[in-house]
């Protein structure tokens, strides 16, 4: 379990966008990735974009993760299989987290201040808050074709009975729950995302949405 969190360098050097940045602008934000055998979706739009991470593995103590402005947890990971308290406490101290496509089984919300709850797949989700940094370069409320199964399709999951602290910004087209969502929590934040991302670089909607998830993302870190 993550419950005794230690680091794995997806670099062997110091990452360059930790080494070479200029002395007047706020240092680069240090990124972590938690994601099992499916693969890590950040990881992809993180190499696509040249920005660099490192991997949190099993082994990674607790008590670490506040070096890093931002973690991301990816790609039908399995929740209980973090140190939930860790990873709050890493918010609550000023961190981001992400969380990206949860695996149903075996979610656990000891990470989370608030109540959240896992709802069924999401074929097709519409936008809410159209303004949302998240949606820049969307035409419309529509959030599709991010990935197939067989069919165009969202994400393996979706979010049910959100606290009152959480804000919804896209929820299932045909149904109740939420599809993306966020809250502050401390001094940090927190984002969540029942979205694939199988046609990065593949769709504009998957393309646009990835790359601004991880600009917001970062952008919260730095200002955190």
């Amino acid at each position: 379990m993550l419950a005794r969190l230690a680091l794995v360098t997806f670099i062997a050097s110091v990452p360059s966008n930790l080494a070479d940045h200029d002395a007047d602008s706020p240092p680069p934000v240090r990124i972590g990735v938690v994601s099992g055998p499916m693969g890590s979706f950040a990881a992809t739009i993180f190499k696509a974009k040249q920005i660099e991470f490192e991997t949190i593995t099993p082994k990674t103590p607790g008590d670490s993760l506040g070096k890093y402005g931002l973690i991301i947890i990816d790609n039908l990971y399995r929740l209980q299989d973090i140190n939930g308290p860790a990873f709050m406490a890493f918010v609550e101290h000023g961190g981001v987290l992400v969380i990206i496509n949860p695996k149903q089984d075996g979610f656990s919300r000891t990470w989370s201040p608030y109540d959240i709850f896992i709802g069924g797949y999401t074929s097709q989700a519409k936008i809410l808050k159209k303004n949302h940094p998240l949606f820049k370069g969307f035409n419309d409320n529509k959030l599709e074709d991010l990935a197939n199964s067989p069919g165009p399709f969202v994400g393996n999951c979706s979010f049910a009975e959100p606290g009152k602290q959480w804000v919804v910004l896209a929820e299932q087209k045909k149904g109740d729950n939420a599809v993306i969502l966020e809250a502050g929590h401390g001094s940090g934040w927190i984002i969540l995302a029942c979205t694939r991302f199988d046609h990065y670089n593949a769709t504009p909607a998957a393309t646009r949405l990835g790359d601004n998830l991880i600009e917001y993302a970062l952008s919260k870190a730095q200002h955190s």
